[in-house]
């Protein structure tokens, strides 16, 4: 069983690809009237969602032969820890300091001891103030979805199985409105993107234990593939009775489902730039905001709309982008991440030989 998948792991690419797009057409529709692909009348472009979803497909995809064995949980939690927050609190750094040179730049909430705390360690806000750094409110529910899986690697495993079911029944009946408790943290602990998350657990499990026919990965692909701009297009000019959630979840569990058939039965070869885009995927995902938003504003006050034209403007900038979030992923994810493996994972060196043979003597 291959342990890496590659197209799955080249998907990822398009968490801050399809946020990129809609950010950039809010942006420059607020700036200039330029509307790209009247992605700024979309509430959101189904980027976050798929980010929900391929989160709970790798971790079970990864994880689901080290549920309840001794040590895995510490491990798995750690992993997660260094996969997030140590770039996290980077570029929140780096929001705060631009914050403070360029008063445009910060919303005022910098200033409130709450917001930081619940900033700096991405739990949720009572009063629902987002995150310094805008995207990172998915953070705080992806942050939420670990805690949940790692029920999963308790003892007996039948234990931690049914403490997940129970919490996604409990998820969908939130959902549906079966029970309510006015209050945020309900809100939060069973909000719909968890069905996001189960989704993404469903299809890694089905992949897994259903043989797709090799076609009908490329069928799923394409149809979840196509799924993004009919979501798009139905919640602008709805043509059909479906929410924007329940439409795009659709078409993450197809395109899912279809790039891990795919890759489990075929050899895929994709260009190393593009596989690097895959792996750089996180720190796109969390720059991109900031550069969007400094160098839209610079671009503007120098007139750039007028050489470039809406179009090699948004060109330019999601070059931008794809630029900082890349040399992100490399001078600053990758050390740190090295950096607290070595801390966090440190396991203690093999005593040569000699040694050992010398303590034996001892004895």
């Amino acid at each position: 069983m291959r342990r890496k998948l590659i197209l799955i792991q080249l998907s990822r690419a398009l968490v801050p690809l399809l946020v990129m797009l809609h950010h950039l057409s809010t942006t420059m529709m607020d700036y200039y009237g330029f509307n790209i692909w009247g992605l700024s009348y979309v509430p959101l472009s189904g980027g976050v969602y798929y980010f929900f979803s391929l989160s709970g497909f790798m971790a079970y995809y990864i994880y689901r032969r080290k549920f309840g064995k001794k040590g895995q949980l510490a491990d798995f939690l750690s992993n997660r820890f260094i996969r997030i927050y140590p770039l996290y609190w980077v570029v929140t750094i780096a929001f705060l300091l631009l914050a403070f040179l360029f008063p445009w730049f910060g919303t005022g909430a910098e200033r409130d001891l709450g917001v930081i705390l619940t900033s700096i360690f991405l739990i949720p806000n009572p009063e629902w103030q987002d995150p310094f750094v805008i995207v990172a409110w998915s953070l705080e529910h992806t942050i939420y979805f670990y805690l949940v899986f790692s029920v999963l690697f308790l003892a007996p495993r039948f234990l931690g199985r049914s403490l997940f079911v129970g919490w996604g029944i409990f998820s969908i009946f939130a959902v549906y409105g079966w029970f309510y408790i006015d209050h945020f943290l309900f809100d939060f602990l069973f909000a719909p993107f968890n069905l996001m998350f189960l989704a993404g657990v469903l299809c890694s499990w089905l992949i897994l234990h259903v043989q797709i026919p090799l076609r009908l990965g490329y069928l799923l692909t394409a149809v979840g593939l196509a799924g993004f701009p009919i979501t798009w297009v139905n919640s602008v000019q709805r043509f059909m009775d479906v929410s924007f959630e329940a439409s795009a979840g659709v078409a993450i569990a197809f395109l899912l489902v279809g790039l891990g058939s795919i890759d489990l039965q075929k050899d895929i070869h994709i260009p190393q730039a593009l596989h690097q885009l895959g792996n750089a995927a996180f720190s796109i995902y969390l720059v991109h905001n900031i550069v969007l938003d400094l160098f839209s504003e610079w671009m503007d006050r120098i007139g750039a709309y007028d050489v470039l034209g809406g179009v090699g403007m948004s060109a330019l900038l999601i070059g931008l982008m794809i630029f900082f979030g890349v040399a992100a992923h490399f001078k600053v994810e990758l050390p740190l991440q090295q950096h607290f493996k070595e801390w966090l994972l440190k396991k203690p060196k093999p005593m040569p030989l000699n040694d050992i043979e010398t303590a034996n003597k001892r004895r």
